[in-house]
């Protein structure tokens, strides 16, 4: 009887260990959450302000002050986050046209058996690209 209780509660861990590993480790939209909405400078200073003042118990002189700091920051660093999506286009263009160019320069060396061969190889690499990205861990078929 003993042993079985013992086997009982050693499977019963086991199995709430699988589970957990299912969890997504991520969090936000990639771990299946909906796309949250950037909140706004203001939003975020008030926020901030708002737990600052809660921790650190300020006065109401220096909850304006704090606040007026954290929304300078708020906005400063929205600038750099646009700044740097901005930048990430750019480059992202500047590669497409790159690749495009250099495929055309290499399509007119190659002959058209070579050329098909080259796509296939292409295809297969997006194929092991996307296996990569897809989650390891999740529902288990089988």
């Amino acid at each position: 009887m003993k042993k079985i209780l013992i086997t009982a509660g050693l499977l019963i861990g086991l199995v709430g260990a699988g589970y957990s590993q299912d969890t997504p480790q991520r969090k936000g939209h990639e771990a299946g959450q909906p796309h949250r909405e950037m909140k706004s400078p203001e939003e975020r200073a008030k926020m901030s302000t708002d737990a600052l003042e809660k921790k650190l118990n300020l006065t109401p002189e220096q909850k304006e002050k704090v606040y007026a700091l954290q929304l300078e920051r708020a906005n400063k660093m929205g600038k750099m986050q646009e700044a740097d999506a901005a930048t990430r286009k750019n480059q992202m263009e500047k590669r497409k046209e790159l690749m495009d160019e250099g495929e055309k320069k290499m399509n007119k060396i190659l002959t058209e058996e070579q050329q098909k061969t080259l796509e296939e190889m292409k295809a297969k690499g997006k194929e092991r690209m996307q296996e990569h990205r897809r989650p390891m861990h999740g529902p288990r078929k089988g």
